[in-house]
């Protein structure tokens, strides 16, 4: 369902919001953070105050959109539900790129009349095994109700602004500054937040409704479960090898960039954004949560340049291998709006069958036409653009070594 009322925009580009649900070729990935509160001895100085730990997780992909999609309010059922390193980990869509996993979530708790207070969830790796490893940076959070708004991931933004919709508790703006047109990232927004008894068991968790009580409850500890939205739009990236060059080279993968054009003449794009998101409290399941996004282009930053979305840094063991058969995804998110151009460089190696490095650093540059190849003048935040990236050689009729050894990348969707 659409909102026509209601909109996003870039400098003049005006679409419509899409309401909360299955995102269209990108599906939803309605980032779920499960955090739970561990409450502070009530023998302490400090009792009164609880501290927070987080499990962020997520849901899966869908490659269409279900705008039907309706929110109960039953209790959590954990099990459609799996950790972000599980979607950008190891074993998840795009397990090459490690810069998608283990982000930091930025988090304002606020209440009506009073000023914010804003925290960051840290990701550290060396805690023990079977505990969250999500740890708040600030020592503590009042305890109470809190209307709670914020991003993920804080590292992609320069700083972030928080104002209110009328009230904090009718929603919240976002002005998240300092944003690149191009990331490899999922920016998303939270759209929805809840307390629960247990890490499994939550009431009244959907789109739109933002309250979350805290309370000193000793070691039993509270939890808070989040939901997420894109605010960008991304590129999915399927490499692979020609059946018929597999036979005579093997290709390694070294570095990808991609850059985002203006037009296609390769006029580049702004380098920053910022991001203007107003949220809304949910009345029914009709209203909006995302009631506009409005991105605006820094024009102080100058012209955007290639971003990397992966690079193996000269470590051997991360060299990519191209096969003919399982491809080796990538993803490039963007800034919404008119945005349908762009440059995709890829770097490689190029070895024969017995190991052999022939040639170092090829470098193909590739254009990208969203127009031409999906008929799209805009897109949309949560839209994913799917394209096979194919490595063959140059040769049309006659065979040749350098032909052989310098190949080009064939775009299909």
């Amino acid at each position: 369902m659409i909102n026509k009322g209601k909109t996003y925009s870039e400098r003049g580009v005006v679409r419509p919001i899409r309401l909360m649900g299955l995102m269209g070729l990108m599906g939803l990935m309605g980032l779920m953070g499960l955090m739970g509160l561990m409450g502070c001895s009530e023998d302490t100085e400090d009792a009164g105050r609880v501290t927070i730990v987080a499990q962020p997780c997520a849901t899966g992909f869908t490659e269409e959109a279900d705008m039907s999609r309706k929110w109960d309010t039953r209790a959590w059922n954990p099990s459609p539900y799996v950790t972000y390193s599980t979607i950008y980990g190891a074993n998840g869509m795009f397990p090459n790129q490690k810069n998608l996993v283990n982000k930091s979530i930025e988090v304002f708790f606020t209440k009506d009349g009073e000023a914010p207070l804003e925290g960051t969830f840290f990701f550290n790796e060396h805690i023990s095994e079977g505990e969250s490893k999500w740890r708040l940076g600030m020592d503590e959070v009042p305890v109470g109700d809190h209307y709670l708004y914020g991003y993920i991931p804080k590292e992609d933004a320069g700083s972030v602004e928080i104002a209110p919709n009328s009230s904090y508790s009718n929603g919240a703006v976002l002005t998240i500054k300092d944003l690149n047109t191009v990331t490899p990232s999922d920016v998303c927004v939270i759209i929805g937040a809840k307390e629960g008894t247990d890490a499994e068991t939550v009431s009244d968790l959907q789109p739109g409704q933002f309250m979350v009580r805290t309370t000193a409850s000793g070691t039993t500890g509270n939890y808070i479960f989040l939901l997420f939205d894109h605010i960008y739009t991304s590129l999915r990236f399927n490499f692979k090898v020609g059946t018929d060059y597999d036979k005579l080279r093997v290709i390694k993968l070294r570095k990808l960039e991609l850059i985002a054009c203006s037009d296609d003449q390769g006029t580049l794009a702004k380098a920053k954004f910022n991001a203007i998101i107003t949220l809304k409290k949910r009345t029914t399941n009709t209203t909006p949560v995302i009631e506009s996004i409005v991105f605006e282009p820094d024009n102080s930053k100058g012209n955007a340049g290639y971003q990397e979305l992966y690079n193996w840094k000269n470590d051997p063991t991360k060299y990519v291998t191209l096969t003919t058969t399982k491809p080796e995804q990538f993803m490039g998110c963007f800034v919404p709006g008119n945005h349908t151009y762009f440059k995709l460089q890829s770097t490689y190696d190029v070895f024969d069958k017995q190991g052999n490095l022939i040639r170092q650093g090829c470098e193909a540059v590739n254009a990208i036409d969203l127009y031409k190849i999906f008929k799209v003048h805009a897109v949309e935040p949560g839209h994913m653009y799917s394209l096979t990236m194919t490595v063959q050689p140059t040769y049309l009729y006659v065979l040749s070594e350098p032909d052989l050894d310098n190949p080009t990348v064939k775009i299909t969707e």
